[in-house]
């Protein structure tokens, strides 16, 4: 085991380790803690993100195929935080090395892959050793594990479906916005982070409900409300005022096995001839639930 990844006497170096795994969560965190690091587990992106945002880690250890947030959104969201840009990431995986590519902003420092414990578990510790000695600014020899993974079709089958639903989703319109279950922010379009003035690094993990005026928020969380406990799809219509726009919604609940995953929120800012952007035609907006 390298020496040069045991913290020094005095120092205790943290790290945010995310993995939806709770058996690997808790028995390389276990090991980690063990050679004297501060280890906070995240069982899926979202909450790895929260935990990053906060402790401000020494380093982050990222599964890449999670809940809510993959590992690729997780880093991105760092890469583009001022103060956090900087944090070394590694990518710890079951991903064949081939299958990055999907990834495209995927911006680890160094990559293990997943295996038996007690090799993932050196591996790991060869990447820490290796960002100690180099930085994150040299990547070269930070990949560890891979020459003997196999691709694996299961993996390939998981990665195809996240493609489609990914492409679905920037189908949907310029103004999307994905919530998990409890109404707060997974992701934003870049026509919404235009349209509300804010970026996407300022706002996932909130509750979609800042982004409004106060006239707005109660009607918005009874509507979230009604979506999440129903156990089939179904959408409804509302507006939501940004400035001085009144720009029209829809939100459709995301529903697997009878329960509900997510919301998808969508801004019609797009009108026919004539109209106005952001305002409703003819009658105020509905604002209810119907069946989808």
């Amino acid at each position: 085991m390298p020496d040069s990844a045991i913290p020094r006497e005095g120092t205790k170096p943290s790290i945010v380790f995310a993995d939806n795994d709770a058996l690997i969560l808790e028995a390389i965190g276990e090991l980690l803690r063990d050679k004297g690091f501060d280890v906070y587990g995240a069982e899926d992106g979202l909450a790895a993100w929260e935990r990053i945002r906060k402790i401000r880690p020494t380093f982050v250890i990222l599964d890449v195929v999670m809940p809510k947030l993959d590992g690729s959104q997780v880093c991105g969201l760092v890469r583009r935080d001022a103060e956090l840009r900087d944090t070394p990431i590694i990518a710890f995986s079951s991903l064949g090395a081939q299958d990055f590519r999907h990834y495209p902003n995927l911006s680890a420092d160094a990559y293990v892959a997943k295996g038996e414990l007690t090799t993932a578990f050196q591996n790991l510790m060869q990447a820490l050793a290796h960002l100690q000695e180099k930085g994150r600014a040299d990547l070269a020899g930070g990949i560890f594990g891979y020459d003997a993974t196999q691709p694996r079709e299961i993996v390939a089958e998981m990665l195809r479906e996240l493609r489609r639903y990914a492409s679905l989703v920037r189908a949907l319109g310029p103004g999307t916005i994905e919530l998990d279950a409890e109404g707060r922010i997974l992701r934003m379009s870049s026509g919404a982070c235009e349209i509300l003035g804010r970026s996407e690094t300022q706002v996932v993990g909130d509750p979609v409900t800042v982004l409004c005026p106060p006239r707005d928020q109660e009607t918005l969380k009874q509507l979230l409300r009604e979506l999440t406990t129903a156990a089939q799809p179904e959408r409804c219509r509302s507006v939501m005022h940004v400035g001085d726009r009144e720009i029209p919604i829809a939100l459709c609940s995301l529903v697997d096995d009878g329960r509900c995953t997510g919301v998808l929120l969508i801004m019609e800012t797009t009108g026919t001839t004539g109209d106005t952007p952001g305002k409703p035609r003819g009658k105020k907006a509905k604002r209810g639930v119907s069946r989808g």
